[in-house]
């Protein structure tokens, strides 16, 4: 079952990755917005390796980052946004102190 919905506020965990993620480094400690829902699929650490049939799988999420928040120095418009897929386990509920 999904633990995020549309509309949640979320950060993205920087966790350490040794081997294959989609989770790009610029996206982590970064809050985001999901925007849309995908079904549960292998994580990308154990797809890396094949295990189609045997790995461990949770939701996917779309989350909608500001290229402000991003990029500091960003020169384009403020409402430009970039959206990327994370599985669930690299995604955390904003917290108000974030």
């Amino acid at each position: 079952m999904a633990k995020f919905k549309i509309g949640d506020r979320v950060v993205v965990k920087n966790m350490t990755s040794i081997f294959h993620t989609r989770t790009q480094e610029f996206v982590r400690d970064q809050p985001g917005i999901i925007v849309d829902t995908r079904p549960d699929w292998v994580v990308p650490e154990d797809e890396a390796f094949d295990r189609l049939e045997i790995g461990r799988t949770e939701p996917f999420y779309v989350v909608s980052f500001k290229q402000t928040d991003l990029w500091p120095r960003y020169t384009g418009f403020d409402i430009d946004t970039l959206e990327t897929e994370c599985a669930e386990g690299w995604l955390r509920a904003l917290q108000k102190d974030d």
